[in-house]
């Protein structure tokens, strides 16, 4: 019998609790009348604890005045209905363990109303609508002290490769995030390093679309990941101030402020953050390979152990102007630094048939990277159904990356004393306007139109010291290649309510898009492409009952390879293989198809997706250079994915709240770039959990994870794992902020292994082991956080611009 993983054993024993207390649970339902006996619909039921008046369940009453509680345990309640014209009524209920009916409740007519209302609740930690799943990332005690891409990684369906920082998205690559509606047009190592480097102190939400409608960009065959940061428009001033510090083998510090100013015609907010982590990792492999660049077929053992010093400053402001009621007038600016020290230890060696090569190396370098966003908005109401938003924006981001290397190995193309130099530079100017119109209570219309130009710099080569000369090692190692990209969209989508029910909403999005190479030292990565096409998209919703929702919806997505897959850059990797850009990528199509059903906070989905094209992540082929492993993206022919979805949450007591979060499914894909045709499919499979305990004196206990099945990627396996994190609160007395103390990785498990070569013999015949070891599996990094709001009390909002998503995706 297999092993089970280390952190799937708490799992499994919390879902045997789970469905143990199942057995316990009811129903409770009833029936809600006005004084002339006509049923009151669309009022709120909430059913509390009557030791603490903790919220246990709501549902809303349907047409009908019918109201359900689902998932009950046996106890004493307080049954709580209110509803707009209705006095508020409340009633003590003893509910047994099987389905418990109140009976018909008549509601009392309110002659007076009050002038405002103030709605206080906690939101679920997981939502669905319509385009995907929102996690509500503050109802977590783990994301004090935590970065954005920590919090991330751990969110449903959310796969962050620890080796190449890809993310992934219900088991498939290709999707693009965006920063509050704006794409990180960035590398997929270069968006690791920007949600690294920010506290997640910052962030409201974190929204997983995988079907986006047609207002947001095309881009992202896999879906959007939107991450929504804190906003604060209340009048008065407040902020909020958090400190962290914390080890693993490393040390790890953040720091973060926030003010807002609030007079009512003017509003101004500040921010500044800083992340520092001392990290460690450990990759191993060993297998057989054939190399010619060292002589030929060779059996190999490698260790790299990396030890990165990574500091991280942002600062940002932003003024918002309510010249009337109907303009307000804005803009901020935000610029962020950040500087990586790496220095790696390399070593290993490769037995050839008649020899045995010893390697061993030291790689030293400091990156720096720079990058700014100033933007400008208008939102105009024209009149009382009709608005206009005007937004614009740039990106700039600079970057310099020059790495020493020191080895033993004369016996390949690179020197023992060598140098890799990676400068690049990126700049975007976005201008999108948007409007609406509300022409009825049934029929609304939102379109637009976006423009997009975007000019990279990208400078790369590997240099051998001879003779104390920096010398270019050759074709194929060295580039200065300079891009251009302009990009016009327009879209429009109408949205239709038959009925109180039943919500329709069809729209398309038309996009153009040119890239061009201004120059390139090698002809091979000369690019003039040009693509245009229609996206369209189709909502249909009904609500079955007041508690039950259907939604069905169709889109089609693209995802355009990032300008550093396109780049010419080279960097050292090993003295056989060095990483490279493909700028004969071509972009991938997807055609998506969903039907979701949610049932009061239960969500379930099933996604059936095509993609052609899908451009795979490093792959090893040849180049330029005989005999060199160039390790670069290439396109699979086609993949097809069905996966199912399941959000289960469950409120044992008043004290002890979970939530389950499962995605599965069938995979399969076709590849023709090997000198063999590759067809693969298999199963796949991700278990989130999230334990939270409220416990007396204002303490709170969360215990979460995830456990990731084993999975295929080209020709590589990656192996199963699961992590399980643990944090604890203590809320202070008189509003004095709290402590939170957070161990992630409890158990040491974050050992990533994966076998390449294991499907179809590629170019160079390679077998390879791989482990890589992330800085927890030596040991648990364990963080102390201070947090404390001042001032008025904050509410949450966002001017929410999603025009340029996807620019920031791809720098």
């Amino acid at each position: 019998m297999p092993k089970l993983p280390l952190g799937m054993k708490p799992l499994i024993f919390t879902l045997c609790i789970i469905f143990i207390a199942a057995i316990a649970h009811s129903q409770v339902s009833g029936k809600l009348t006005a004084a002339d006996g006509s049923p009151v619909a669309y009022a709120t039921v909430t059913l509390l604890k009557s030791n603490d008046s903790t919220q246990v369940r709501s549902a809303t009453s349907d047409d009908k005045g019918i109201f359900n509680l689902i998932a009950v345990s046996s106890g004493s309640y307080t049954l709580k209905v209110s509803c707009v014209g209705y006095l508020d009524y409340t009633s003590q209920q003893t509910i047994p363990g099987s389905a418990y009916d109140v009976g018909t409740i008549q509601l009392k007519g309110a002659k007076n109303q009050l002038g405002e209302v103030v709605i206080r609740s906690k939101k679920p930690l997981v939502q669905q609508e319509a385009g995907g799943l929102v996690v509500n990332v503050q109802n977590s005690i783990l994301t004090k002290g935590s970065s954005v891409l920590q919090v991330l990684s751990r969110s449903p369906g959310v796969i962050v490769d620890q080796q190449t920082s890809a993310i992934s998205l219900n088991g498939k690559s290709g999707v693009m995030v965006m920063l509050d509606g704006k794409l990180l047009r960035l590398s997929a190592d270069q968006v690791a390093a920007l949600l690294n480097g920010m506290t997640a102190d910052d962030i409201d939400m974190i929204e997983l679309l995988t079907t986006p409608p047609a207002k947001y960009d095309a881009d992202g065959n896999a879906g959007l990941i939107n991450i929504v940061t804190k906003k604060n428009k209340k009048p008065g001033t407040s902020g909020s101030v958090i400190a962290s510090a914390g080890y693993g083998k490393g040390d790890k510090a953040s720091a973060d402020i926030d003010l807002t100013h609030n007079s009512g015609k003017v509003s101004l907010h500040a921010s500044y953050s800083y992340y520092h982590d001392h990290s460690y990792a450990l990759l191993l492999a060993q297998g057989t390979s054939n190399d010619p660049i060292i002589g030929g077929r060779n059996y190999f053992h490698y260790n790299g152990q990396g030890n990165t010093v990574s500091d991280y400053q942002g600062l940002g402001g932003g003024l918002d102007y309510h010249a009337n009621a109907a303009t307000t007038i804005g803009g901020g600016v935000y610029y962020s630094i950040s500087s990586s020290q790496n220095s790696s230890h390399n070593f290993g060696n490769y037995a050839l048939t008649d020899s045995n090569l010893v390697f061993d190396s030291q790689l030293v370098g400091t990156s720096h990277t720079y990058y700014l966003h100033p933007s400008l908005y208008l939102e105009q109401a024209i009149s009382k159904d009709q608005k206009l938003n005007i937004n614009l924006d740039y990106f700039g981001h600079r970057s310099n990356s020059p790495t020493q290397v020191q080895s033993n190995f004369s016996d390949s193309l690179f020197s023992p004393n060598a140098r890799n130099v990676a400068n690049s530079g990126i700049h975007v100017f976005v201008a999108q306007a948007d409007y609406s119109n509300s022409f009825s209570k049934q029929l609304q219309l939102e379109t637009g139109v976006k423009s997009t130009y975007t000019r990279s710099q990208s400078v790369a080569a590997i240099e051998n010291l001879v003779n104390g000369q920096w010398v270019p090692v050759g074709a194929g190692t060295s580039n200065n290649l300079s891009t251009r990209e302009l990009r016009a969209a327009g879209y429009a989508i109408l949205s239709w309510k038959p009925d109180s029910l039943t919500s329709l909403s069809a729209g398309a999005r038309y996009e153009y898009s040119s890239n061009t190479t201004d120059h390139s030292l090698n002809a091979q990565y000369y690019v003039d492409r040009k693509l245009a096409k229609l996206f369209p998209d189709i909502f249909l919703s009904r609500k079955l009952n007041a508690t039950d929702e259907l939604q069905l919806s169709y889109t089609e997505r693209i995802t355009r390879p990032s300008f550093s897959d396109l780049a010419s850059y080279v960097s050292y990797n090993d003295p056989t293989s060095v990483f490279t850009g493909n700028p004969a990528l071509k972009p991938t199509i997807t055609h998506n198809l969903k039907l979701a059903y949610n049932r009061q906070d239960y969500l379930f989905s099933i996604l059936y997706s095509r993609d052609t094209d899908p451009i795979e992540g490093v792959q090893g082929v040849p180049g330029p250079t005989k005999g060199l492993v160039y390790l670069m993206p290439e396109n699979a022919d086609w993949q097809n994915n069905l996966t199912a979805q399941a959000t289960i949450p469950v409120k044992l007591t008043a004290w002890w709240e979970m939530n389950y979060n499962f995605i599965g499914g069938w995979h399969q894909y076709h590849i023709s770039y090997f000198p063999g045709l590759l067809v693969k499919g298999y199963y796949s499979y991700s278990l989130n959990f999230t334990e939270s305990f409220k416990l007396p004196r204002l303490y709170a206990i969360e215990l979460s994870g995830y456990y990731n099945s084993s999975s295929y990627g080209s020709n590589s396996r990656s192996n199963g794992n699961a992590i399980v994190n643990l944090g604890f609160k203590k809320e202070l007395n008189n509003n004095n902020g709290s402590f939170q103390l957070g161990i992630s990785d409890v158990f040491s498990a974050s050992n990533y292994r994966a076998h390449s070569g294991l499907l179809i013999t590629d170019a160079f015949d390679s077998d390879v082991q791989i482990s890589y070891r992330a800085e927890s599996y030596f040991r648990p990094i364990i963080k102390l956080s201070y947090s404390r709001s001042f001032g008025s009390n904050s509410k949450k909002d966002t001017h929410k611009n999603d025009g340029t998503k996807e620019e920031q995706d791809r720098l």
